[in-house]
């Protein structure tokens, strides 16, 4: 278990001094953000079709931004769910890695049909459409290697989306932000932001707290 928190602790460092550091060090990133994007428009997506809503489509540009056109559901949890709903999506991922690894095979083919149904139903562009499959095959490709290196790419994978989602907290959600606190106005849209980033610490915490068996 030691060798695995080096590798998350090892995994965030390099990360974090990547994207802040090294001159055009986003740009060498940009397959997480992309994948991070596809998370938080699934996360609007999953919880559009919960809360009773429907999806049209899910699309990602080149840049690392991206959107989900929904119909219906409950506002509140739909906005809620990009953020909060990708992060949940990157600590499953991490948790698999750390406490299941015998179900890693498992989660890679899960991807697999996420990855390839979304490009189908909600088809939007043949660069959204192209970028899930070449993260499919990804996926596949990975899904041939030993339990342990499975285990390690969700580890890795896991742990540079949530790193991401933390220090995008005021960028990428803004516009969700923005829309929320108007049809909940009883806080500023700013400290809905630092509310959604603690909502999102949290889970990561008992998370590891959980997956790492740490102890107080």
């Amino acid at each position: 278990m030691r060798k695995k928190l080096f590798l998350i602790l090892i995994t965030a460092l390099l990360y974090w001094v990547l994207v802040n550091y090294v001159p055009y060090g986003m740009y060498i990133a940009l397959p997480v953000n992309l994948f991070v994007t596809f998370l938080h428009e699934l996360g609007h997506s999953i919880f559009a079709v919960l809360t009773g809503g429907s999806v049209y489509e899910v699309r990602i540009q080149p840049n690392g931004a991206g959107y989900a056109v929904t119909a219906g559901g409950y506002a509140p949890l739909v906005l809620m769910g990009g953020y909060i709903g990708s992060a949940l999506f990157g600590n499953l991922l991490l948790h698999i890695g750390l406490k299941k690894p015998k179900s890693a095979v498992v989660a890679m083919y899960v991807m697999v049909c996420v990855f390839v149904a979304s490009a189908v139903i909600w088809y939007s562009s043949i660069f959204t459409s192209l970028l899930l499959i070449l993260f499919s095959a990804v996926a596949i490709w990975v899904s041939k290697k030993s339990k342990a290196t499975i285990a390690n790419f969700l580890i890795v994978t896991g742990t540079a989306s949530i790193i991401f989602i933390i220090n995008d907290y005021n960028v990428g959600p803004s516009s969700d932000i923005a829309k929320f606190s108007k049809i909940i106005p009883v806080l500023p849209q700013y400290f809905w932001s630092i509310l959604w980033l603690a909502i999102v610490i949290y889970i990561t915490w008992r998370n590891l707290k959980y997956s790492l068996r740490l102890k107080k």
